[in-house]
This record gives structure tokens, C-alpha cells and sequence, in this order.
């Protein structure tokens, strides 16, 4: 599914052309091919949906309207861009799912309330290595905003799958491998060692995406840092 930009020439689009759908959602414009869908049903998917259902749930049944409502006035608030870097309005229950698909995926318990301040968090830069003999890749060290000795800041860490030197990683194609949380008074104990869902070579592009939650629930833009595997 790709995200669409309008000129002044052609303002809107809905409906099919030649297999290709148009439509418009919350975060602006929307083209995708026109295909009935593969219910597959992977051990991933089968728990992304389970997720979104419970969220859904939680959102009508246990939270507040004192909690739906902060979380709409954050998500009017917060700037949010899609695919094409186009502002989009969403609504406070997906600014709720954001957050909490990341703590449910992270084995962290889910936030009811909606950070106090609109936005997001500032992005921590990841240094990594990657090490071909045992397809693993030790995360080196993570920087600012991410606070290393509070223990409710989180940065979660998704291995892309190998590229061949030349290649970038591709996007979509990465997995969530790891958690790592600060630490009172001594912080995580760097290198963090993630083992990567595939194995890879010397000489291929190695890829790890984090995403770094503040304290109090903000999220943090995505930053992805690629090395070339070397043997130690």
C-alpha cells in the first residue's frame, strides 16, 4: 500500500483503474493493488491481530473517557506525516494502538493514558557491529535523548533481513529481536547482543531499526544504522 500526493491539476481519486484502488484514509490518500487478500495465518500475524483486537477492546471497555479524550487531544496535537511525508490527522484510538502495539510486542504492559506532552520523542543514534560467525550483532551503544539509568526509558531493536553489498535493507522485511531498557544506577550493560532471525555473510549490508519510547510514552522517529559484516 503506498501513500498518494495530489497536484493542483488532479485534487482527489477514489475507485479502481486498472487494478490499482484509490481511496483516502485518516493519514491522507491511499493506493493499492486491487487483490482479494491472503488470510495468512503465521504465528507473527495471528498475534499482531490478537493485539489489535485486545487494543480495540480496551479502548471501548477499560479505558476512561478521561483516557480516550487524552488521547485525542495528543494525537490533534502531535505532527504526524505519512509514506510521502504529508501532515496527517489520525485519530486518538490509532495514536492509542501506536504506542501500545509497541509495549504489547515488547512484552510491556500497555499505557492507558496518553503522554502528558504532544509530540514525539527525540531520536537516539544506535552504533552497532555486526559479526558474520555467529549472525550476531552487538549493539554498541545508543545515544541521547535515550536515558540509560531511568528504568521505564525503552528502545526496541528490529533486525532487517541481510543485503547484499550494493543493496539497502529492505523496510518492511526486519523483525523485533530485542528490548532494551535503562537501568538505575547502572544503565543496560553494553555491548547488547541481538541475534539476528537470519543468517548472514561477511560482506552483506546488516540493518537494525530502534525505536526509542521516552518515559513518559512519547515515540520517537525510527532510526536504522547499517554496517557491513566483518569477522572480528
Amino acid at each position: 500500500m503506498a501513500n498518494v500526493e495530489f497536484s493542483a491539476i488532479v485534487a482527489d481519486a477514489r475507485g479502481a483503474i486498472g487494478g490499482i484502488v484509490l481511496s483516502r484514509g485518516a493519514g491522507g490518500a491511499i493506493a493499492r493493488t486491487n487483490i482479494k487478500p491472503i488470510n495468512s495465518r503465521s504465528s507473527r500475524q495471528i498475534a499482531a491481530r490478537a493485539s489489535q483486537s485486545y487494543l480495540s477492546t480496551a479502548w471501548s471497555s477499560s479505558l476512561s473517557e478521561a483516557n480516550r479524550e487524552s488521547w485525542r487531544v495528543y494525537a490533534a496535537g502531535t505532527a504526524w506525516t505519512n509514506k510521502v511525508g504529508t501532515a496527517a490527522q489520525i485519530s486518538g484510538l490509532a495514536a492509542f494502538c501506536r504506542l501500545n502495539t509497541l509495549l504489547i510486542l515488547a512484552g510491556e504492559s500497555i499505557q492507558a493514558t496518553a503522554p502528558a506532552l504532544t509530540g514525539h520523542a527525540g531520536t537516539p543514534v544506535t552504533t552497532i557491529l555486526a559479526d558474520p560467525t555467529a549472525s550476531e550483532i552487538t549493539v554498541e551503544a545508543i545515544s541521547l535523548p535515550f536515558s540509560p539509568l531511568v528504568a521505564t526509558e525503552k528502545v526496541l531493536c528490529f533486525v532487517h533481513a541481510p543485503a547484499n553489498a550494493g543493496r539497502l535493507a529492505i523496510p518492511n522485511k526486519k523483525r523485533f529481536t530485542d528490548l532494551i531498557i535503562g537501568v538505575a544506577s547502572t544503565g543496560p550493560a553494553y555491548p547488547v547482543t541481538l541475534t539476528s532471525p537470519w543468517l548472514f555473510v561477511a560482506g552483506q549490508n546488516i540493518s537494525v531499526t530502534t525505536l526509542y519510547i521516552n518515559t513518559d510514552g512519547q515515540v520517537a522517529a525510527a532510526h536504522t544504522a547499517t554496517v557491513v559484516a566483518e569477522v572480528p
